[in-house]
């Protein structure tokens, strides 16, 4: 098995970060590290999206766990394994919320995944949060 989590602390408010975070169709028009996605329907367990990572390839994803404004989980296969994604988001003073990303892979593939994307996935992980942390402004200002 193999676990990456990175946190970071950004500028925002629950509200319009968890809007942004729970709009998968959206992810590729902010997130530079998704180069497309796809979903439809609501976001809640058992939904079904498709993402193509930059610099990976492509597949579907299933939402496993939804706690509305707090945190979500997804599920997406692997060759002979997995691949759970757990992103957490929480208030910690005024204007300011904690993000948390804990990815991990199981399986025979997880070696291959480890010694050409896990790197490069922690570092995206940071450019990922300050792309939240800038959408989830822009959608605050526009309400």
């Amino acid at each position: 098995m193999l676990s990456l989590t990175e946190s970071a602390t950004i500028t925002g408010d629950i509200a319009s970060v968890w809007e942004t975070v729970s709009d998968p169709a959206s992810w590729a028009s902010w997130d530079p590290h998704v180069d497309e996605s796809r979903f439809e329907g609501d976001f809640v367990p058992g939904a079904e999206g498709w993402t193509k990572p930059r610099g990976a390839p492509g597949g579907p994803f299933k939402v496993v766990a939804v706690i509305p404004g707090k945190e979500y989980s997804t599920e997406s296969p692997m060759p002979g394994g997995a691949m759970a994604i757990t992103n957490t988001y929480e208030q910690v003073g005024a204007g300011q919320v904690r993000v948390t990303r804990r990815v991990q892979l199981t399986g025979w593939f997880t070696p291959v995944f480890k010694l050409f994307w896990a790197k490069g996935m922690a570092r995206d992980m940071h450019h990922t949060f300050a792309a939240l942390e800038q959408e989830a402004q822009r959608r605050a200002a526009s309400v």
